[in-house]
């Protein structure tokens, strides 16, 4: 495979390339075998990493980033920035979004996008160049820096070209249509940076992701201790929870979106320069974190900017409406997103976003047909707000149940080991046997508070959620555990849910009955 495609004549041909391609499989292809040794486009190698080829031999490998989702309009609400004040300007904490655009086939309620496991190095860089193929040198594992954001989306219009007209059938596609590489947002980014659903809610929201072994052994920062004032060779480190490498320190990374400021819990109106985010090999120890954000302004008095730190990775993304089907489908779901939470706010009888266009329709004043149809907005608006703080709080609630159906089955653990012990005593240790005796009453105790407050979340649940809901967060959760490896707890969700269904069949639970359901570990 040693053609070659120059990134300018490729621009200028993208939507005719695009357009005359073949149909994409609706899986990829064998695993690639490229001409380069593997160390140039995977030195870290893993079962689950997605390897597409490039001109001369070459590859670039890509991680699965999953973002849980019931139907095509539903995302993620994350939580990105920090809290540091003297950098509150630019960073202060606000809420966003993701969604993944690739269906997950086996469970349809995880949906996913794929980012660059590592820094687009220069080995790569140069073989989109349009130049003869060049061996390997020994600065080919270095991040591709000295670019500007310009050359950045070129390079991922050219390989994105090169792609659906080479390898189509390595491509991922949704409903036929394949995917394209392109600089991931600044959403996209972060969200992967700080371990995705691979972290708990808790864990997402630190400075930075865990690093047990220590930062040395997952960043490169400024110090003769690490990075040493110099760019390194991707893939050296330990990876982030999603198995991506470099995500913090080393080269810093453009992203799709303009740098604006924090206003509060939001970004600024005015855009400026490009987004690089992650710190580099300069950056202090101290100031290594998920929400670092620079503006790199593309010009100076000199002409075209460019750093020997900037560099980037590219995100594999499907496209939002790949047929004419889907369109169908995503007006139909925006259509609904109001309704479920309207008959909730308001009641069977009334349903506020039906009232307005009503009322909007009985308007003849183009004036305050207009303003009674911004208000349709934003009653349309806030109830979807409600919708999606109301699906949130309910797989809060079974996380909780879950977490609480485990903590039983241990206390029944503790207390089956205690009374084998008590047996297995004779007489002779009645000393030791009385103590025993007042620790099983303090577990018994225990575990009678724990069933009732079990209970009670089960009772709240019914109370504030529909069956619906509480079944699609169920599963929802599920993949999140899934992530977090910790797949084990989905036994103890299902629990939880089957107990919810007798109570709410039922008007109670029998205590006994419910505790012995449930399985001791």
């Amino acid at each position: 495979m040693s053609d070659r495609t120059p990134i300018l004549p490729v621009l200028a041909a993208l939507l005719a390339a695009a357009a005359a391609a073949p149909a994409p499989a609706a899986e990829p292809a064998a695993p690639v075998k490229p001409d380069w040794a593997e160390a140039l486009y995977n030195p870290q190698p893993d079962k689950e990493d997605l390897v597409l080829p490039m001109p001369c031999g070459g590859a670039m490998t890509f991680r699965k980033v999953a973002v849980p989702a019931e139907g095509v309009l539903d995302d993620r609400r994350v939580e990105l920035g920090g809290g540091e004040a003297k950098f509150a300007y630019s960073e202060n904490s606000r809420r966003d979004y993701v969604a993944g655009g690739f269906t997950e086939a086996k469970t349809r309620n995880l949906r996913f996008f794929y980012l660059g496991k590592y820094e687009v190095t220069r080995q790569q860089f140069d073989a989109l160049s349009g130049g003869a193929c060049a061996e390997p040198g020994e600065e080919a594992r270095l991040p591709k820096v000295q670019v500007t954001w310009a050359e950045a989306v070129a390079f991922a219009g050219a390989y994105a070209t090169w792609l659906v007209k080479n390898a189509s059938d390595h491509l991922p596609a949704e409903e036929g249509a394949s995917g394209f590489v392109r600089l991931p947002t600044e959403a996209e980014w972060e969200f992967a940076a700080r371990g995705g659903i691979a972290v708990s809610d808790s864990v997402f929201v630190q400075p930075a992701f865990p690093m047990p072994e220590g930062p040395e052994r997952y960043v490169w920062f400024q110090g003769s201790e690490s990075a040493n004032n110099e760019l390194n060779a991707v893939g050296l480190l330990k990876p982030n929870p999603l198995g991506l490498y470099d995500m913090l320190g080393n080269a810093g990374e453009f992203v799709l979106d303009p740098f604006r400021l924090n206003k509060l819990s939001r970004l600024h109106g005015q855009a400026g320069g490009q987004t690089v985010k992650g710190g580099d090999f300069r950056t202090p120890l101290a100031d290594i974190r998920s929400a670092a954000r620079e503006e790199f302004v593309p010009v100076d008095k000199r002409g075209e900017r460019r750093s020997p730190s900037t560099g980037f990775r590219l995100a594999l993304v499907a496209p939002s409406l790949p047929t004419t089907q889907r369109i169908g489908t995503v007006r139909k779901a925006w259509e609904d997103l109001p309704k479920a939470a309207a008959a909730a706010i308001a009641g069977p009888q009334d349903d506020p976003v039906k009232e307005v266009e009503v009322l909007r329709a009985a308007v003849e004043d183009p004036a305050l047909k207009q303003r009674i149809g911004n208000l349709s907005t934003v009653i349309k608006s806030s109830i979807q707000t409600s919708n999606e703080q109301r699906a949130r709080a309910a797989r809060s609630e079974i996380r909780v149940g879950a977490y609480l159906a485990r903590k039983l089955a241990d206390d029944k653990r503790i207390i089956a080991t205690k009374e084998r012990q008590m047996e297995a005593l004779s007489t002779a240790n009645q000393q030791l046997k009385d103590g025993i005796r007042r620790a099983l009453e303090t577990d018994r105790a225990a575990l009678d508070f724990n069933l009732g407050y079990y209970i009670d979340t089960l009772t709240q649940l019914n109370a504030e959620y529909p069956e619906s809901l509480m079944l699609a967060q169920a599963e929802g959760l599920k993949r999140e555990f899934e992530a977090r490896d910790l797949a084990a707890l989905n036994g103890f969700i299902d629990l939880c849910i089957r107990h919810a269904a007798r109570l709410r069949a039922d008007g109670k639970l029998d205590r006994p009955n419910t505790l012995g359901e449930i399985p001791a570990p």
